[in-house]
């Protein structure tokens, strides 16, 4: 039996909180970005064509949620592109756990230019900073990080 799948219209309505057009216009953008960043993965062709709705996974709209909470507190897109979906896959496990509900899961990614660091903790969020050669002698470079609770963003879906 196939998993069941989501029309990019679904999803949409499973992502978004307040119910505004506005917001479903936002996320909408968002998916169909992602998507073709291969950020998002969906089921059958990236390109449709006029008239058939792409299609996603359970697994694609969790990663969804988890990247507009990024996308919320202005993470760069160029910083994920290279690390989200392997991050997603490596801590599949953590990933499930969030899903369930009954633990807190916290994500940490931490980057700078060049390289992005991600973790992730059950119970309590752990906060680390990268080294930052070009920050520390004084030639520019700046390091950046965000923890968010998981658990707390995935328990907001509407299935």
């Amino acid at each position: 039996m196939q998993p069941r799948t989501y029309t990019l219209k679904e999803a949409v309505t499973i992502l978004h909180r307040s119910g505004g057009a506005e917001e479903a216009s936002r996320i909408t953008r968002h998916i169909r970005h992602w998507t073709s960043l291969d950020l998002l993965i969906p089921e059958g062709d990236k390109h449709t064509g006029t008239g058939r709705s792409r299609e996603y996974r359970v697994e694609e709209i969790y990663r969804a949620a988890a990247l507009l909470e990024l996308a919320k507190w202005r993470v760069p897109v160029t910083v994920l592109t290279d690390t989200f979906r392997k991050f997603t896959v490596d801590f599949e496990e953590e990933w499930l756990l969030a899903v369930g509900g009954k633990k807190d899961i916290y994500v940490t990614m931490t980057w700078s230019d060049g390289l992005t660091v991600w973790n992730i903790a059950v119970g309590k969020p752990e906060l680390f900073m990268l080294n930052d050669p070009a920050a520390e002698s004084g030639h520019g470079g700046s390091a950046s990080a965000i923890v968010i609770n998981l658990t707390s963003v995935l328990r907001g879906l509407r299935f």
